[in-house]
């Protein structure tokens, strides 16, 4: 694991530009150490074919180290020094906060510093930084924070950037940053992380201590670091004009914004393609027709053009066309006198009067016949119509906004719908890409629809596993966004009270073993297919556990059963029967193997010294 911790008494800790020094005790328990870290590695999925890296719900990116350094020195020479190192230093910060609240929920019954611990992790998976703690206390109840530690090997060392010659102390601006607004999220109060002593500028390693703002003497000569740049030009220069200290920004306006319970929700490029073409069009008048598959979310959108419309105050009366018999489409649309049929006993208005003055929204208009596609039409043209039974002319102010799945080019082909209302249709197309092509957008779905179905019946879900959010990622999606929301739904059902969400509730009815272009980190760090569910993850680590056994000639099978015994034994806290149990011995069984390995006469082919060495724990009182 190459996040590492050292005991606390190693070094004298200085006073550096602060009103507290530590304490002369050591600030963290001797032994303590980061856990393991392949719980967070199994939140990390790869999909090398698709151009997509997700941690979790988060898109990332695999960046050069050389580009970053090329960045940097053009953005000191562009706006100079002290603006590029806030840039560098707020990107940082996002980054923390957005990791602090991954943090939250990836270890949600883990203690406080190993839920702590995701930070520096996460520095050390992303190939940031190696961090090595010096000193370590945290009470989140109370607020407080104190961590003296190390970035071993930063990515942001660069020979070639002489700190100095720009009056800077040090290099590692975006790990400061992002170490600040990871312990300010997760600690939900200002952290400030300066880094004292850099190798950029010549000392032997990079050293930095955290802890609240309040405690810092000058906290404002890193706090306006944090602060956006004004709206002009930059300085050309090299000194440090420090800028006047701004409050700093509140740890929730990092949080990703999410669209309202009723509205469409995403966050990908082709997402924000359809909400820029929608904020484009919904201040005119012009007819939207949107295109897509079935279940994409048309609706939503169609809701979305009409909510930030001028017409907003109005009606939005939505009708879809396959719902309607034939025969009664004519009438629900335009109205019907009293008269006009048997049955016809009072006039009634229909939609496009419901609609006067706000939006009517046809959804599958493709399946309107041609005589009300010759009516509508004529509304789109001239802005009139005629009730059923009716020769009297109605004049109405009505927004129309269209969606189909079908292929209209194909449709006219086939004489099946009117070219001429097609054109009058197709003013301003928007496609809706379907789910599959938009995979970004299947995090931030999920966390809507746990929501809004915990809520509705009444469950308390703590979130989802990583290899549930992985099955969920892989799936093609057939049925789009409606497909998705059936499946969380019922998945809330199954799902056990106060539990994450498990793989097996997602796919009940049906078998999703995953993707083949869906990939995650391995045992060694190589990328292996990810299997969609979590009794595939174990039987890819036993796997792992036979090949690394196999290239170890110094170990043999009878040993390795030995060193599983004993593992077991101490796991289950040297309780035979509970040991027995998760080896699914007998109690008889595990016993007997057991007195073997005390008395050194195991049938392993190993010498009985090393046994004995091996077990010698097993003699020690707990």
């Amino acid at each position: 694991m190459p996040v590492r911790t050292r005991s606390a008494t190693s070094r004298s800790p200085k006073r550096v530009a602060g009103k507290r020094t530590a304490p002369a005790d050591p600030l963290r328990p001797s032994g303590l150490q980061f856990p393991n870290i392949r719980d967070i590695a199994s939140h990390l999925h790869f999909s090398p074919d698709r151009g997509r890296i997700w941690l979790d719900d988060r898109r990332m990116v695999l960046l050069h180290a050389e580009a970053f350094h090329a960045l940097r020195k053009e953005l000191v020479a562009l706006v100079g020094v002290e603006a590029a190192r806030g840039l560098i230093t707020r990107m940082g910060y996002v980054a923390g906060c957005r990791d602090a609240e991954f943090a939250k929920h990836a270890r949600p019954k883990a203690s406080s510093f190993d839920a702590f611990s995701v930070g520096p992790q996460l520095h050390a998976l992303k190939g940031m930084a190696e961090i090595e703690l010096i000193q370590f206390r945290m009470d989140v109840g109370a607020g407080s924070l104190y961590s003296e530690f190390l970035f071993k090997d930063s990515f942001e060392d660069d020979a070639q950037f002489p700190t100095a010659a720009f009056g800077e102390r040090s290099a590692c601006w975006m790990l400061a940053g992002y170490a600040s607004g990871y312990a300010s999220a997760f600690m939900g109060k200002r952290i400030l992380v300066r880094e004292v002593e850099c190798r950029a500028s010549g000392h032997a390693q990079c050293r930095a201590i955290a802890k609240p703002v309040e405690d810092w003497d000058d906290p404002q000569l890193d706090l306006s670091y944090l602060q956006p740049l004004p709206a002009e030009p930059a300085l050309r220069s090299s000194g440090r004009t420090r800028r006047t200290p701004r409050p700093p920004p509140s740890i929730a306006a990092t949080t990703l914004a999410g669209a309202d319970g009723q509205g469409p929700v995403g966050g990908s490029t082709a997402f924000s393609t359809i909400l820029h073409q929608i904020n484009r069009v919904a201040a005119t008048r012009a007819t939207v027709l949107l295109l897509g598959e079935s279940g994409v979310g048309k609706s939503l959108f169609a809701r979305e053009v009409h909510d930030r419309s001028p017409r907003r105050a109005k009606a939005f009366v939505a009708v879809n066309c396959a719902a309607i018999p034939e025969e009664l489409i004519e009438s629900e649309l335009f109205g019907v006198e009293r008269g006009a049929y048997t049955g016809a006993s009072v006039s009634r208005a229909g939609r496009f009067e419901m609609a006067d003055g706000g939006t009517l929204f046809l959804d599958e208009i493709a399946t309107l016949s041609p005589t009300a596609q010759g009516k509508l039409l004529r509304v789109l043209q001239s802005g009139e119509f005629e009730r059923l039974g009716s020769t009297t002319p109605r004049k109405v102010d009505v927004r129309v906004i269209a969606a189909t799945n079908a292929d209209l080019q194909d449709a006219i082909r086939r004489q099946r719908f009117r070219q001429d209302l097609y054109f009058r249709l197709h003013v301003f197309p928007i496609v809706i890409p379907p789910l599959r092509e938009r995979r970004d957008d299947i995090p931030l779905l999920v966390g809507h629809y746990l929501a809004k179905f915990s809520k509705l019946h009444e469950r308390h879900l703590s979130g989802i596993t990583p290899a549930a959010l992985a099955a969920l990622l892989a799936h093609d999606w057939p049925g789009n966004v409606r497909e998705l929301e059936n499946v969380l739904e019922r998945a809330v059902i199954l799902a056990d009270e106060g539990q994450a969400l498990e793989r097996s509730q997602l796919f009940a009815a049906r078998a999703s073993r995953g993707s083949r272009d869906l990939m995650e980190l391995g045992g060694d760090g190589e990328l292996v297919p990810t299997l969609g569910d979590d009794d595939g993850r174990e039987h890819r680590l036993v796997d792992e556990f036979a090949a690394r056994l196999i290239d170890s000639p110094a170990v043999s099978l009878p040993d390795a059963q030995d060193r599983v015994i004993v593992a077991a034994w101490q796991k289950a806290g040297r309780n035979v029967s509970a040991a027995a149990k998760l080896l699914g011995l007998s109690r008889a069984q595990l016993d007997y193997r057991l007195k073997k390995l005390q008395q050194g006469t195991t049938p392993s082919k190993a010498p009985a010294s090393k046994i004995k060495r091996k077990t010698a724990t097993m003699r020690t009182k707990p």
